[in-house]
């Protein structure tokens, strides 16, 4: 019973919007560690599939990527976090631009 409760746990996981992707793969592994060690079959690429399945749309664009281009039986978890971590904080760039910008051109208009 306590395996399928932690199945079910796994699978209805979703990052939020509010959540970092390192936080986010942390809880994911927690689960995976715990049906592991509860007698779980469960491989990384498995691991990595759920990852780049429930993530927010923000990373729509590295999960194709990282699909297409990388064998998830070759890659690591820690691979997979240093991308979806790059990814998150050009976005954080890009966001911080954007604000830090509009906020001189609305000075610049008074």
């Amino acid at each position: 019973m306590h395996l399928q409760t932690l199945r079910g746990e796994l699978e209805a996981m979703k990052m939020k919007d509010s959540e970092d992707v390192s936080s986010y793969i942390t809880l994911v592994q927690t689960i995976a560690n715990k049906l592991k060690h509860n007698g779980e079959t469960l491989t990384y690429a498995r691991v990595m599939e759920k990852i780049l399945r429930s993530l927010t749309g923000d990373f729509e664009n590295v999960v194709c990527a990282t699909e297409e281009s990388k064998n998830l039986e070759e890659m690591t978890i820690d691979d997979l976090e240093g991308s979806l971590k790059a990814h998150e904080q050009q976005k954080k760039k890009q966001k911080k631009k954007r604000s830090l910008g509009g906020s001189l051109t609305n000075k610049d208009d008074h």
